[in-house]
């Protein structure tokens, strides 16, 4: 019967079969055993390479010696640490079990002779290490050192290379950890390792390899050379984390110091082994030599201060080899460079050194501590800046730049052939100019400008004089084109420095326009580049006289039998162009129909998913922009999409693009087609459906998509009422789309209250109360924007639909824990429940179960009511017709009697607007008005109809009367009492109510307690009111049925 590692072992080679269905069966039954105690030692042996006298088992070691079971059980047991190793992870391995993992990994590791698996192994190593050592593995380190100086005493070169191999992912992983704690405990590692790797291991096997490969065998000095780069690694990660202040460690100052000599002799060494044919060395010894470079480059980021004592080595260093006679070891004798890597390494360590004064030394002065060595260090290395960089310098690094590195390439012009649309394509950002040629080159040559700008700005104005003199012809040789090219890329790169040193507008007319209309095959570089040049001159000093000219150099350059990377230039310029803060669109609007058709043909040609998304951004800027003329070719363009939406299936980030452009679209047309309204729906359905994997991509723009139609919808159709069902599902998920989601809740609430409400009314409100405790301010005030509206639009049904939530906001409003803002929402849902129906308001109060709730929500409610902002009359407004609509025989309400008279007075004041009507008495002699008016009062918030409402529009939020959502809400202000009913009409009645049922006497003694001014006040507002319609009427003569006499003649009721 086979024993429990032979199972495995089984399992495990099956995993490695090729057919599929064995390798699931396999997959599964290990699944099943991760759990098992002992199975993950198990695991372990069988990923080492056992020697045959340490007493295992013979079948074991037979399957042990399998490659495959071994790399793939050094695979499954790295996938086992990530889940179940850490501490207080999910089933934890034992204590036990660790053990016995470190134990069988310790003792075998250096077996391994499969590099793959070898690999593995050490990676486990690692993996463990970063979160055993040295708590719980605190003989790793030695017994690695150990095995390490005992393997370079018997000479045993590839047993050295594993363990080297394996050291160096252990302190990889420790150099990884970010614990305060942690970092000085990898530090006071280094301390103990760093001089014995650098000078026993790393400079013997240096000096070694540089005297095998001129006398030994090629794979012997390979094996050296991939020993030292092995230790290099290490050596990396010790020099830049392993050591707080390097400056005070001599081992870690000459290592670095070494390093540039080491560069030195390795370029020199490389360059003979190039001439000698000998490629496989050349390519291993590039990987050492960047290696180096890198290390130095991490170094100077990291701890600039101590790295400038190195200043003046590493620019003539970096100089010598990018710029000077060093030139030659990275460049053939047709100025083809050759290692590109390195040159990139150099440039970046150059730039670097020329940033070093601004932040990063500053920086790391601050922070470390003592002040002489570091001022002197400092010192140092702005003087040794000074010294180097010198006019003549300058001027030579520039002139170098130019003439040398801004150059089109023969590789470079192969790709504008074999790859046009990924030619010219953006790097992306960030720090991607550390990885590309002529990237870092530019932003070598933008720094420059940063801290030498006087004399680059004379240096590159004299090549624009140099590019002006030379005049071309269709016959033009590609040098002089090429060195054109190179002269407009340095000016573009740095245009806002040249902001009133160069005139462009003048150059652009006399010269550039002339050489962009040359059809001549080599001269596609300088259109490609002047149009690209136009670009980066828009925002700096484009006089807006040139805008059209520059609006025909786009055109001319977008035909169709340009070259693709022409065309696409000319269309991000464009983009620049209209996106510009001085576009006019009555001046773009001549060429808009050209250049729209334009892009629409490049859009249909092109193949490349960023291509299409470039011209997209264009054409959706052109629309967003000329949304007064975009109809015609708008219906043109959108008849395309569905076609586009169709092949970019594989393609997520185009398919953002397509959705912000037909977002955009529908916003600018407002009258969607029928016919593309399946589309569209389809679009939405895709984008916000949680099952589709598209929506972690399509989500936001989708969720944008659907608020523009809904906003442009006249109608709910069954099928963009079906969409909804993803709504509470995305909000559910999380809160990140929660604000747009609550704008489409509300927009379809105004575009058909009846069937969203009755379809999905009861589960929002669900949802919303469940989320009150949990959700931020900003998303409870956006839920009872949402309740007021559904209250407005459909008071009974409404009020039916938000019942369920009263509780928690009557209970908010009793607390008085929320700041002004909230309450003022609470307040107002308190009183819209108070006007529809004060059976359910009581009934609320009732269940809050407090005998003086309603006492202290009168209370709270008198409190905040001047806290509500002056802007929000209609709020105020409210809040009084709520107050007046409960006057009656109630002493909670009498003894609040007197407050709520002042705050009435407080809002009349601010609502009700006063005009002069001067009666036929009140003319002189001559027919002008008397001196003496009589005063009229309206109510300034009651509007009668629409013809009101569009005087009125200013003062509400929000009304743009750019879609019929807009047009919705306008109508909603026409259903809602605080627009339709008087203040003073409905006090008047409620207080003659109130007189009726409390009768005369008590009424005057309830009077008494008012402030005899408000009263005054309140009387004179009810008394010579006149309706609003009236108001311009009112001096007519007859002018009883306005109110003007019986006004003037009416009882006092106050």
């Amino acid at each position: 019967m086979a024993t429990a590692e032979q199972l495995v072992a089984q399992t495990l080679q099956a995993a490695t079969n090729p057919n599929p269905e064995i390798v699931q069966k396999a997959e599964a039954q290990l699944s099943q055993w991760e759990i098992e105690p002992g199975f993950f030692p198990t695991i372990a042996r069988l990923s080492m390479k056992l020697s045959s006298g340490g007493g295992e088992n013979a079948t074991s070691n037979i399957a042990s010696d399998e490659v495959n079971v071994r790399w793939m059980a050094a695979v499954y047991l790295k996938n086992g640490i990530e889940r179940y190793w850490r501490p207080n992870s999910r089933q934890e391995l034992s204590a036990e079990q660790k053990q016995q993992i470190r134990d069988v990994l310790l003792q075998h590791y250096d077996a391994e002779d499969v590099p793959q698996v070898a690999l593995q192994v050490a990676v486990l190593l690692g993996r463990i290490a970063r979160i055993d050592y040295p708590r719980f593995w605190p003989d790793l380190m030695p017994a690695l050192m150990k095995q390490l100086q005992a393997c370079g005493n018997d000479g045993s070169a590839e047993r050295q290379r594993r363990i080297l191999l394996a050291l160096h992912y252990v302190i990889k992983a420790l150099a990884s950890r970010r614990l305060m704690a942690e970092k000085r405990a990898f530090e006071e590692l280094g301390s103990q390792i760093f001089s014995y790797l650098a000078w026993d291991i790393w400079s013997v096997l240096t000096t070694r390899f540089l005297q095998l490969v001129k006398t030994a065998p090629e794979p012997e000095a390979l094996n050296c050379l991939q020993r030292v780069y092995i230790v290099m690694r290490s050596l990396r990660k010790l020099a830049v984390y392993g050591c707080a202040k390097p400056f005070k460690s001599t081992d870690h100052m000459n290592f670095i110091e070494q390093l540039f000599s080491q560069l030195r002799q390795c370029l020199e060494l490389r360059y003979e082994l190039r001439l000698a044919g000998r490629t496989t060395v050349v390519a291993e010894l590039e990987r050492f030599v960047l290696k180096m470079m890198k290390t130095l480059n991490e170094f100077m980021e990291r701890h600039s201060v101590s790295f400038a004592r190195f200043v003046p080595v590493a620019l003539d260093f970096s100089f010598h080899y990018v710029f000077h006679e060093g030139t030659a070891l990275i460049f053939d004798a047709g100025e083809h460079i050759n290692f590109s890597n390195f040159a990139i390494q150099a440039l970046n360590m150059l730039k670097g050194i020329m940033m070093s004064g601004n932040d990063s030394i500053s920086q790391d002065s601050t922070t470390s501590g003592g002040a002489s060595l570091e001022d002197e260090l400092l010192a140092g290395a702005a003087q040794a800046q000074t010294k180097f960089f010198t006019w003549q310098r300058i001027t030579y690094i520039c002139e170098k730049i130019v003439t040398h590195y801004f150059l089109l390439t023969q590789e470079e012009l192969e790709e504008w052939q074999q790859d046009p649309e990924g030619y010219g394509q953006d790097d992306g950002g960030g720090d991607a100019w550390k990885y590309a040629l002529r990237p870092s080159v530019e932003t070598l040559y933008f720094t420059c400008f940063t801290q030498h700008s006087s004399v680059m700005i004379a240096e590159v104005l004299k090549f624009v004089r140099k590019a002006q003199q030379l005049e071309l012809s269709a016959d033009s040789d590609l040098k002089a084109i090429l060195l054109k090219d190179a002269i407009y890329n340095a000016v573009g790169l740095a245009s806002f420095h040249f902001f009133n040193k160069l005139d462009f507008g003048a150059w652009l007319t006399s010269q550039l326009l002339a050489e962009l209309r040359i059809d001549a095959p080599n001269f596609r570089i300088l259109r490609r580049r002047i149009i690209w040049l136009v670009g980066h001159w828009v925002g700096v000093q484009l006089p807006r006289e040139l805008r059209p000219v520059a609006y025909e150099a786009c055109l001319h350059l977008l035909r169709p039998q340009e070259d693709m990377p022409i065309r696409l230039a000319s269309a991000r310029t464009l983009n620049v162009l209209i996106d510009d803060f001085e576009f006019a669109p009555e001046a773009f609007h001549p060429y808009f129909n050209a250049l729209f058709d334009a892009l629409f043909v490049l859009l249909r040609e092109s193949c490349e998913c960023d291509t299409k998304i470039v011209v997209l951004a264009a054409m959706t800027l052109l629309v967003e922009k000329m949304s007064e003329f975009i109809e015609p070719q708008a219906l043109q363009f959108i008849a395309f999409l569905p076609l586009l939406w169709k092949e970019s299936e594989e393609y997520n980030m185009l398919r953002c693009a397509i959705i912000s452009t037909l977002e955009q679209l529908v916003r600018t047309i407002r009258d969607v087609p029928e016919e593309m309204k399946p589309f569209l729906y389809s679009v939405i359905d895709l984008s916000t459906d949680l099952q589709q994997r598209s929506h972690v991509y399509l989500i936001e723009d989708g969720i944008m998509l659907w608020v523009a139609v809904i906003g442009n919808s006249t109608v709910l159709t069954s099928e963009l009422l079906a969409l909804c069902d993803h709504l509470l599902p995305i909000i559910e998920m999380s809160s990140e789309n929660l604000r747009t989601v609550l704008q489409l809740i509300h927009g379809y609430i105004l575009l058909d209250a009846q069937a969203y409400l009755t379809r999905y009314g009861e589960s929002f409100v669900s949802y919303c109360v469940r989320s009150f405790e949990d959700i931020r301010t900003e998303g409870i005030i956006a839920m009872l924007r949402i309740f007021e509206t559904c209250l407005k639009t459909d008071a009974t049904m409404g009020l039916r639909l938000v019942r369920p939530a009263l509780p928690f906001i009557f209970q908010q409003v009793y607390l008085k824990q929320e700041y002004p803002m909230t309450m003022g929402w609470y307040l107002t849902l308190v009183a819209r429940t108070l006007l529809i129906d004060q059976s359910v308001f009581m009934s609320v109060i009732q269940e809050l179960q407090n005998s003086d709730a309603l006492a202290v929500i009168l209370d709270v409610w008198i409190e905040m009511f001047p806290l509500v902002p002056d802007t929000h009359a209609e709020k105020r407004k409210l809040f009084c017709l709520a107050f007046a609509s409960i006057f009656g025989d109630n002493e909670l309400l009498l003894a609040r009697f007197a407050h709520i008279m002042q705050l009435i007075d407080e809002t009349l004041a601010e609502v009700m607007d006063k005009q002069y009507a001067a009666t036929e008495q009140d003319l002189n002699d001559s027919g002008e008005a008397a001196t003496l008016a009589t005063p009229r009062y309206y109510d300034s918030l009651v509007i009668h109809d629409e013809h009101e409402l569009d005087d009125f529009q200013l003062c509400i939020e929000d009304f743009h009367s750019k879609t019929y959502h807009d047009d919705r809400h306008r109508q909603l202000v026409l259903k809602d009492p605080v627009y339709k009913i008087p203040l003073t009409e409905y006090l008047k009645w409620q207080l003659q109510t109130l007189q009726q049922q409390l009768g005369a006497e008590r009424y005057e003694q309830l009077l008494r307690n008012v402030c005899p001014e408000v009263l005054e006040r309140i009387n004179m507002y009810i008394e010579q009111t006149v309706p609003k319609a009236c108001v311009v009427c009112a001096g007519s003569g007859d002018d009883s049925g306005a109110g003007g006499d019986q006004a003037d003649n009416a009882p006092t009721i106050v």
